[in-house]
């Protein structure tokens, strides 16, 4: 193969990647593509990778706008090296617009930058007529690749806002499970606790599309466990089915209150294990449930508990979600159970 058609395929293969990619991520709903996924993958594991041996949640808070910004610019660089191999094809590819001298690989790579931007200085310009349609056309590309990524990156920043004014809302109500269950236990019906799950219901189910549609939003950390979403979805998990095998007589607007919450909360899980996360190996451990027993309505005190609540296939989804997001499980239950 002559080094000008080698140029020609693999600039081909880069642009169309660059231009697949930023499609499939941005405009999908539901997936991301090759290069978004290794990407921000390979990012996030190193640097999940040090914060374990090192906590610092300072660090993988200023991940997510890092991460967001690598993605957009990893667009623009394929998409940019692919053009620069086309336009270096052939020697009259690119001249210069006075003296009309062959451009050098540089040269030629500044004119595939100003042409993706459109700047367009003019210094140098297309060898001919195929040429000149091969910038229009990369001119063009440049062009949907910048709207794309600034179209892509402004609903994920309302994504993160929401994302966190849900798990401060959760935090608000208590800040381990037996708090939440505490501070909602009114004379032991829980109609605060149902009055207060419909009005997070619909935040539950929107944002887990959000993270289907937009998988860089799972990389936007919190540096506070109030604020961090895993952790307070883990804590109403836990709640909400304590209460619903341990409290016989709740009465039924309750009960179906709970059951759809949880239900919201095993598809938000489900849509995170399509995209995101696969279930830990083990089992979580969980504390003590003593002090459950003394709250108003558990009527029904049986050891079996915690292994039913262990056993959840839900808890093992829980646990990777929030040891992906940097915290631990000690984080959902406080002081109830000891650090590993």
């Amino acid at each position: 193969m002559s080094q000008s058609l080698l140029f020609i395929v693999a600039g081909s293969v880069l642009v169309l990647l660059a231009t697949y990619d930023a499609a499939r991520t941005t405009l999908s709903a539901s997936s991301s593509g090759p290069v978004t996924n290794r990407l921000i993958s390979v990012i996030w594991q190193a640097l999940l990778w040090k914060h374990r041996r090192r906590p610092d949640h300072a660090l993988l808070a200023a991940a997510g706008p890092c991460i967001a910004g690598a993605l957009m610019l990893s667009w623009i660089v394929i998409a940019w090296a692919g053009w620069w191999l086309l336009f270096s094809s052939e020697p009259l590819a690119v001249v210069n617009s006075t003296s009309r001298v062959a451009a050098s690989l540089s040269e030629r790579a500044y004119f595939t930058g100003y042409t993706l931007t459109t700047l367009g200085y003019g210094d140098f310009v297309p060898g001919g007529s195929a040429w000149r349609l091969l910038s229009v056309l990369a001119a063009g590309n440049g062009l949907i690749l910048f709207t794309l990524a600034v179209t892509y990156i402004v609903p994920v920043v309302s994504a993160v806002t929401q994302k966190r004014q849900l798990a401060l809302t959760i935090s608000a109500i208590g800040r381990t499970p037996c708090r939440i269950a505490a501070a909602t236990a009114d004379d032991g019906d829980y109609r605060s606790l149902a009055t207060q799950l419909q009005q997070l219901q619909g935040g539950i189910a929107s944002l887990g599309q959000q993270h289907l549609a937009y998988p860089v939003l799972h990389y936007f950390h919190s540096r506070h466990d109030d604020s961090a979403l895993p952790v307070a979805l883990a804590r109403l998990y836990q709640v909400l089915v304590l209460l619903q095998h341990t409290c016989p007589d709740l009465p039924a607007t309750v009960r179906f209150q709970l059951a759809t919450t949880q239900s919201l909360i095993d598809g938000f899980l489900a849509t995170l294990g399509n995209a995101f996360i696969h279930p830990a190996p083990r089992s979580p451990r969980l504390p003590s449930l003593e002090d459950y027993t003394t709250l108003p309505g558990v009527t029904r005190d049986d050891p079996a508990w915690q292994r039913m609540l262990e056993a959840l296939g839900d808890q093992r989804l829980l646990l990777a979600y929030i040891e992906k997001d940097g915290w631990a499980w000690h984080d959902v239950w406080g002081d109830g159970l000891p650090r590993e």
